[in-house]
C-alpha cells in the first residue's frame, strides 16, 4: 500500500508523526512552523485517512504498525523520533516495542491503547443493544464512533484493543504529553502509561485532546527539549 505524507525541513533529526483517528498528517501542521527549521518532518496519512487508501476491515493496530515499519525501511529512515497522537500513539508504541532499533526516542501525545468503558457505552455493547434505536446509540457514542462512516467496522475492532503489555515492553526514552482538559482519553490513562513504560515521563499541558492545536509552541518546545536531552 502506498503511504501518502507531507515533508518539511531539509536538515536535522528526522521526526515522523502519526495522527489520530479521523485526522490526517495535516493535523500536525501547527507544529511545522516551530520545528521545520531544525528537523526533517514527515507527516504521514495513515491508511483510511487523508490521501492514503482504506485498509480491509480486519486490519488491526498491529497491521498499521507493520505497514509504517515497511514505509520507514523503504525511506531508509533510521534512529527517528517517532511521534504518535491518540490512535497514532498506539501504532507508534507498537513500532517502538517491536522495532526499537529504528527509533531514537518516542513521543506519545494522548495515546490510545488502554480501553476505558463509559457507563453508557456498556449499555450500547450489552445484550439489549439490539433493541436500542441507532439514533439513540449515537447520542452516547464517542466522536470517533459517530464519525467513523465506512471505517466503522474497523474502528469497532481497533477500539477494543488493549495494548498494555506492549507499553510494558517499550525500552525507549519516551515522553508522554497529555492535555489537562482531555475529555476523549482521561489523564489517568497517561499516568498508567507512564507507569508501564520504564524510561518515560508524563508532562501535563494546558489543552484538551489536541494540545498541539491550542499550545503548538509549547508542545514544539517540549518535543525539541526532549530530543536534545542526553539519554
Amino acid at each position: 500500500m502506498q503511504i501518502n505524507y507531507l515533508e518539511f525541513g531539509e536538515k536535522g533529526q528526522p521526526i515522523v508523526f502519526l495522527h489520530g483517528w479521523q485526522q490526517s498528517g495535516r493535523s500536525f501542521l501547527p507544529l511545522v512552523t516551530f520545528l521545520s527549521k531544525n528537523y526533517q518532518l514527515f507527516l504521514i496519512d495513515l491508511p483510511g485517512f487523508g490521501r492514503t487508501k482504506k485498509p480491509t476491515d480486519d486490519f488491526s493496530s498491529f497491521d498499521y504498525a507493520r505497514l509504517i515499519t515497511v514505509w520507514l525501511q523503504k525511506k531508509k529512515l533510521k534512529k527517528i523520533i517517532l511521534v504518535g497522537h491518540s490512535f497514532g500513539g498506539k501504532v507508534a508504541a507498537i513500532i517502538g516495542a517491536k522495532n526499537p532499533e529504528m527509533i531514537k526516542k518516542l513521543i506519545l501525545i494522548a495515546s490510545s491503547g488502554i480501553p476505558h468503558t463509559k457507563t453508557l457505552s456498556k449499555l450500547v455493547s450489552s445484550s439489549i443493544s439490539k433493541r436500542i434505536p441507532f439514533k439513540i446509540k449515537r447520542l452516547f457514542a464517542s466522536r470517533d464512533y459517530r464519525e467513523a462512516g465506512d471505517l466503522l467496522v474497523l474502528f469497532k475492532n481497533i477500539v477494543k484493543e488493549d495494548i498494555q503489555p506492549v507499553f510494558a515492553k517499550i525500552n525507549l526514552s519516551t515522553l508522554i504529553i497529555w492535555g489537562k482538559e482531555d475529555r476523549e482519553l482521561p489523564v489517568s490513562n497517561g499516568k498508567l502509561m507512564q507507569s508501564l513504560i520504564k524510561k518515560s515521563r508524563l508532562v501535563l499541558v494546558e489543552g484538551d485532546h489536541f494540545p498541539f492545536w491550542q499550545k503548538p509552541k509549547m508542545v514544539a518546545q517540549l518535543i525539541s527539549q526532549f530530543i536534545n536531552e542526553k539519554d
